[in-house]
């Protein structure tokens, strides 16, 4: 018997798991596509619902130093060798804690169920006074429901604070790296970039970030990537912290010496853009948005960041055609885009208004 699960939970802002009967999968996507990666090793891109965004330095700087590691860290996900695992079930010879929990698992994954967060908390702590091994596992499991819970907002720092602090320990639970092999969140970095491995320290390290800047905890945010592993995700995640600081100087020590070979470092030099362009060195910022944009085989949500970005530079500059230019270009590809829309008529407008004053 397998587990059976819901369909799709979305458990916070750019972080969507998929449940199936016999595997779980992730999926991710710009307005009007998604591309989905599932533990069974099948990969889909469809049409769908609207979806939710290394280089040689000086090492006395701690940014520079997680660049610099991220230069030789491997861009494949960790424990990609687990994609293919099929839900884990319990040996004949598990302990009771061990099956009480995959039952707790099967009971909130069950398509024929539907509960609330706080009925899932509290199935959590009821079962947590019953077996107190499964401490680890049920805390992550409750904390990835109240995400969006309003109930438990002056709660939620609290609790992710304690999870990160005792991190080590719980990503070294034996049933936490059983049952949790086959989860594989899909966690939004920034726009055009996401995340998709293993849930490990990690992978829980990226949805905590997210967690903070929601909060704007940007200091606490900085301090959780530093102790993160250093990868071109966390360089990205990084980065985008620092444009939330308005930070700009240490943008541009974080994005310095790039060479573009994938989407995470093309992302990188649009932040590069971004940096220059808000402290209004609009050509050193188109160069850096041209350059994003000279390279082909990158993602076209990574590249209509970067249309996007390059468009603000324009309209800063007062040239509303090239602005409009650049979103008409998204549109090409994702005509429903909301945000573009209404930006587009925004300058449309303001167009018109120079237009008539001159």
């Amino acid at each position: 018997m397998t587990l059976r699960f819901r369909r799709t939970m979305k458990i916070a802002p750019g972080v969507h798991l998929n449940f199936n009967k016999n595997s779980l999968s992730l999926s991710m996507g710009p307005h009007g596509a998604h591309y989905t990666m599932s533990t069974s090793g099948r990969r889909t891109i469809s049409a769908g619902l609207t979806g939710t965004g290394l280089y040689a330095y000086q090492t006395t700087n701690p940014r520079v130093a997680a660049r610099k590691a991220a230069m030789k860290a491997s861009k494949e996900p960790q424990d990609v060798d687990q994609l293919d695992s099929p839900a884990p079930t319990p040996s004949r010879f598990a302990s009771k804690a061990e099956k009480s929990f995959y039952a707790f698992l099967m009971d909130i994954f069950d398509v024929d169920h539907t509960y609330t967060p706080h009925q899932i908390v509290e199935k959590a702590k009821a079962l947590q006074e019953q077996y107190d091994v499964l401490s680890h596992g049920l805390n992550l499991i409750a904390f990835l429901y109240i995400l969006n819970d309003d109930e438990y907002q002056d709660k939620l720092i609290e609790m992710g604070t304690n999870l990160w602090s005792i991190r080590e320990t719980i990503f070294s639970d034996p049933l936490v790296v059983t049952y949790f092999a086959g989860i594989h969140p899909n966690t939004g970095i920034c726009q055009g970039i996401t995340s998709s491995a293993i849930f490990n320290k990690q992978q829980f390290g990226f949805i905590w970030v997210e967690v903070l800047q929601a909060h704007e905890k940007y200091a606490e945010a900085l301090e959780v990537l530093h102790a993160m592993e250093p990868t071109q995700l966390v360089a990205v995640s990084m980065a985008d912290v620092e444009l939330s600081m308005k930070d700009y100087e240490a943008v541009l020590a974080t994005t310095s010496d790039i060479t573009i070979d994938d989407d995470a470092t093309l992302i990188l030099l649009v932040f590069r853009g971004i940096a220059f362009r808000e402290q209004s060195l609009y050509v050193a910022s188109l160069e850096c948005m041209k350059e994003a944009l000279a390279v082909r085989g990158r993602s076209k949500e990574a590249l209509h960041r970067a249309h996007f970005e390059r468009s603000i530079t324009y309209e800063k500059m007062g040239n509303l055609a090239q602005a409009k230019k650049d979103l008409q270009l998204i549109l090409v590809d994702d005509s429903s885009n909301e945000e573009v829309l209404v930006r587009l008529k925004t300058l449309e407008n303001d167009q018109g208004s120079q237009q008539t004053r001159s």
